[in-house]
């Protein structure tokens, strides 16, 4: 029999983080899977935040996929660094979870071909990379399958299916052929993302595999994280109408990543005598959205289904938890365990559910993203002094925590007030801030000095702004219980 006239229990059209963890999922639990995806590995996706946390490798653990090979000679990140130009910096420590104290920026490439090959190898499995689908096949108003051809062939192949499910990303043709309705959209904020793979990137001064998050306080954010094979991922995210500034003249992507980067001399002095070895990949205008996830015959995984702005780093985890949450839904459907539209209808809680916080909390920060008051600094700098909040906030990406308990009014009003002392003993003793951002090597070798000018100032002047705010915060607070 002709492969093309073969039914599956389940088509998935895209075989990257969803697509494959899905199959995987779906052939274990006993079903009969067809995986297809236009690309053929290893290649690097659009577009990727590229870091997993534990939380992540727990699920990928669920389906056996080997973390030797989808995170093989990439470092393990025990510690963030979250720098404001060269204002002041903190050092977070990745809190241990079930086993791991660490996190990868993962080789995108490297990831999706290991999780592709671990589904293609899964029994149950037939994987077919290079196929590109054209369109879905109906009977009356249900999908029974897809239509598409293989690169470097015009012959057209029809596959049918139980369910076919979109796992086809942002501007998936599943969700566009069945029309699935957007809602929780949000335009508020809209962002544009530029990211490259670099070799021989200038070490921070702390010489150990790092994520590095610098803030600019005028809509721009980067990010550089060590990945594979000593290389490192340099990231440029910002407010979309900022990037468009910058774009006007620059031309090719290239020069609009370059000029971009310039922009931060702490970045730009770091990829000095540095190699990009990738080509430029972006992002304009990042969607915020939920799609209906499920309808007659199809559903939807993975950005194809939600997407949020990249900010938290919470692609990928999105993207396996869609799967886990699907199969788990769909094998209690065809073991008899309930209806299809119950446990479609699951799914769409459960996704809910997982994801919404996170997608209100990441939707907020973003928002707040551009302090360019002196309170606003001040009030940053002092949280970065705290080793509570950032104990804390190192637990949210991990999702071991949740933002909106830290940014409390009692949090806001004790960290001010110790970092006010602080100051104030600072003033007296000239003790330096321990948030104080060391020069580069680079810097360093060209004789910077260690202390910058500002925080010099803030040392002697940060109490002038904080002891009113601690009034206003502190009435604040009054009102909410007098109420």
């Amino acid at each position: 029999m002709n492969l093309s006239e073969s039914h599956f229990d389940v088509i998935i059209v895209g075989g990257r983080p969803s697509g494959a963890t899905l199959a995987t999922r779906l052939a274990q639990g006993g079903l009969r899977v067809l995986l297809l995806d236009r690309a053929t590995f290893p290649s690097l996706p659009a577009v990727s935040s590229p870091i997993i946390y534990a939380c992540t490798m727990a699920l990928l653990d669920e389906i056996g996929a080997p973390e030797a090979e989808y995170a093989h000679n990439t470092p393990k990140i025990r510690k963030l660094v979250s720098e404001t130009r060269d204002y002041y910096r903190a050092i977070a420590v990745i809190p241990e979870d079930r086993g791991r104290d660490y996190a990868y920026a993962i080789d995108r490439a490297r990831f999706d071909h290991a999780l592709w090959r671990h589904a293609a190898n899964a029994h149950g499995v037939t994987a077919i990379e290079g196929f590109g689908v054209t369109d879905l096949l109906w009977e009356g108003e249900r999908v029974v399958g897809i239509e598409g051809r293989r690169h470097n062939s015009r012959a057209t192949e029809r596959f049918y299916a139980d369910l076919v499910v979109g796992a086809d990303g942002r501007w998936s043709l599943v969700a566009r052929k069945v029309e699935a309705p957007l809602y929780n959209v949000d335009e508020s904020v809209a962002t544009s993302l530029y990211y490259a793979y670099w070799r021989n990137v200038q070490p921070y001064d702390l010489n150990e595999p790092l994520m590095v998050a610098h803030g600019t306080l005028d809509g721009l954010g980067y990010l550089i994280m060590d990945s594979a094979d000593d290389t490192a991922a340099v990231v440029c995210e910002g407010h979309a109408e900022v990037i468009e500034g910058f774009s006007q003249g620059a031309g090719a992507p290239e020069a609009l990543y370059e000029a971009l980067l310039r922009h931060a001399p702490r970045i730009w002095a770091r990829l000095q005598g540095a190699e990009r070895i990738t080509t430029v990949r972006g992002l304009k205008h990042t969607p915020n959205y939920y799609r209906q996830p499920y309808g007659a015959g199809w559903a939807l995984v993975g950005d194809a289904v939600h997407h949020k702005d990249p900010l938290g780093g919470q692609g990928v985890y999105d993207a396996v938890f869609s799967a886990k949450a699907l199969a788990e839904q769909y094998l209690a459907y065809k073991r008899g365990a309930m209806d299809y539209e119950s446990a479609l209808r699951g799914y769409q809680a459960r996704l809910e559910e997982e994801t919404l916080p996170v997608y209100r909390n990441t939707l907020a920060a973003r928002a707040n993203l551009t302090p360019n008051f002196p309170f606003q600094r001040l009030l940053g700098r002092y949280l970065m002094e705290s080793p509570d909040v950032m104990e804390a906030l190192a637990r949210v990406p991990a999702r071991m925590g949740d933002m909106t308990q830290i940014m409390t009014t009692r949090n806001i009003v004790l960290t001010l007030a110790r970092g006010v002392a602080s100051d104030a003993r600072r003033a007296l003793t000239g003790e330096l801030s321990p948030s104080a951002v060391p020069p580069l090597p680079i810097e360093r070798a060209q004789g910077v000095q260690e202390t910058s000018s500002y925080q010099q100032r803030l040392g002697c002047l940060g109490w002038l702004f904080a002891l009113p705010a601690i009034m206003m915060f502190g009435g604040l607070a009054a009102l909410r219980r007098a109420r």
